[in-house]
């Protein structure tokens, strides 16, 4: 019968501890946007207000959005896994970035959106080429 007590108190600990390590170190090792970073958002933003005439809701949803996927691009960036496995991580991340659009924009607004990103990868890529 003490044994089951003991069980239970650690399964309890275990329920109350757990919950807010998992919450308290998150926050830890997430990254703090350095203003230059927030600053580039805040264009970015602006850009897209213009061409997908965004709410504000939209806008500030997207900005934080824009900050968010800049530091986990930045972070598998600066990692030191293999080319090809940052790559392929890279391109889940804009798959996710993708995904997190589409929840903030209304369908024309993510068509256009796509459109405009694709033409800018079409024109990074001639300006490699040259």
């Amino acid at each position: 019968m003490r044994l089951v007590k003991k069980y239970r108190l650690f399964i309890i600990f275990a329920l109350l501890f757990f919950p807010g390590a998992m919450g308290y170190s998150q926050t830890m090792t997430q990254n703090e946007p350095s203003p230059e970073l927030e600053e580039v958002a805040k264009e970015k933003t602006d850009m897209w207000i213009e061409e997908l005439s965004l709410s504000g809701k939209q806008a500030a949803l997207m900005e934080k959005k824009i900050v968010e996927f800049a530091l986990k691009r930045e972070k598998i960036i600066q990692s030191k896994m293999r080319e090809e496995a940052k790559t392929e991580r890279l391109k889940a991340l804009q798959e996710l970035e993708y995904k997190d659009m589409r929840d903030i924009l209304t369908q024309p607004q993510f068509d256009r959106y796509i459109a405009l990103k694709q033409e800018k990868i079409n024109q990074q890529s001639q300006n490699k080429q040259k």
